[in-house]
């Protein structure tokens, strides 16, 4: 089925990440979902050697989408030099995110986001999803309101619901953008300020990785650009080091 389009967004930042998909068909069937929506940019990040002619079967038109697709061991060699990773999943609490945003809500926010850089979605295997580590690795979780009667949905439909909704919401005209930093750099200068709060004796027990976590999340949501980076990290560096003079310790030079 074909459908008219008035205007092609730019979705070229984007890039979709499929971690440790297990089936041939299923992602034939992502890369279908994606180019109907504009979408080209395909990882997959732990997958095994999938039948090509299965794929190919699957994805129809959309094979090209595969053959270009970027290969990486895990998920976190999938992420580097990516600006902001979104996981897609329905569970909550435990050790994973606190809290996730709606597809809508967040297409909302990447469609308008001005700055550059990759802008990562990643979609876990077929039946056990996201494991907490991989969310862990992510910026923030988005899920696909779906009935909890049956709230699991085909890897392939949650691709095309949230390539759907970030087509839907790219729409519109997009301002001047800047290049935000990168997820490795945020996370050196996070942890680097981090080694000093830690110091100064702020972390409880066992919140150190937590409260590093929340930072990294917080810095990449926000897109801040490389100066912008520098500028928070030396904001912290500087709240502890009056609270370290204020205690007597000797502040960081």
């Amino acid at each position: 089925m074909s459908t008219g389009n008035t205007r092609e967004p730019d979705l070229s930042r984007f890039v979709i990440i499929l971690c440790r998909a297990d089936e041939a068909g299923n992602v034939g069937s992502a890369c279908r979902a994606m180019k109907t929506m504009g979408f080209s940019r395909l990882a997959i990040a732990g997958g095994p050697e999938y039948d090509r002619d299965r794929v190919a079967t699957m994805a129809v038109h959309a094979f090209d989408v595969y053959e270009r697709a970027e290969r990486f061991p895990d998920l976190a060699s999938a992420l580097e030099g990516r600006s902001l990773a979104a996981g897609l999943t329905r569970r909550r609490g435990g050790q994973r995110k606190t809290f996730s945003l709606p597809i809508d809500e967040f297409a909302g926010q990447a469609a308008s986001r001005d700055a550059e850089g990759d802008v990562a979605l990643i979609f876990g295997n077929e039946r056990s999803g996201l494991s907490t580590e991989e969310i862990a690795l992510c910026s923030l979780a988005v899920h696909i309101p779906s009935s909890d009667a049956f709230p699991s949905l085909n890897l392939a439909q949650a691709v095309q619901l949230a390539c759907w909704e970030i087509r839907r919401q790219s729409a519109g005209p997009r301002g001047g953008g800047y290049e935000a930093a990168k997820r490795e750099a945020v996370a050196s200068a996070i942890a680097r300020a981090s080694v000093r709060l830690g110091e100064l004796g702020f972390f409880r027990l066992n919140q150190g990785d937590e409260l590093k976590e929340f930072l990294r999340d917080l810095a990449e949501r926000a897109a801040l650009s490389t100066s912008e980076l520098r500028y928070f990290e030396a904001f912290i560096h500087k709240m502890a080091g009056l609270a370290g003079k204020g205690r007597g310790d000797r502040p960081p030079d």
